[in-house]
């Protein structure tokens, strides 16, 4: 089979000047995998890995801060390795295509719910 996956993408902006509308429409993706890894997960303040359960190769994921008030950081590595590459602030999703397969996470100044849903690639 082919385009298991599809998407369905828009952003407007308006605010004074600013004002731009993107909306690429529905776009498709092959899923060569079946496992999935998903739910919610506490993330602390301090850089941890993201629950992969059988994938081993990330492909697509949803992610959505559930917390009321904190922002949370994806990224990889921990500890003074970590670095990230996205931030959620509270009650925020985001769909993205990983490039890593063993993503980490860390939440500003206290812990919060991270849901997510991982496919393989």
């Amino acid at each position: 089979m082919a385009n298991e996956i599809t998407l369905t993408l828009s952003l407007k902006v308006a605010k004074s000047y600013l004002q731009q509308t993107m909306a690429p429409g529905t776009v498709t993706a092959d899923l060569s995998g079946t496992n999935a890894s998903g739910g919610s997960q506490n993330i602390g303040t301090s850089p941890e890995a993201i629950v992969m359960g059988d994938v081993t190769t990330a492909g697509y994921a949803f992610f959505r801060n559930l917390g009321p008030t904190n922002y949370v950081e994806l990224g990889t590595g921990t500890g003074t390795n970590f670095a990230a590459f996205a931030k959620l602030k509270a009650g925020e999703p985001a769909v993205i295509r990983l490039g890593t397969s063993a993503p980490t996470a860390k939440a500003n100044s206290a812990a919060i719910d991270l849901q997510y849903f991982i496919l393989t690639d």
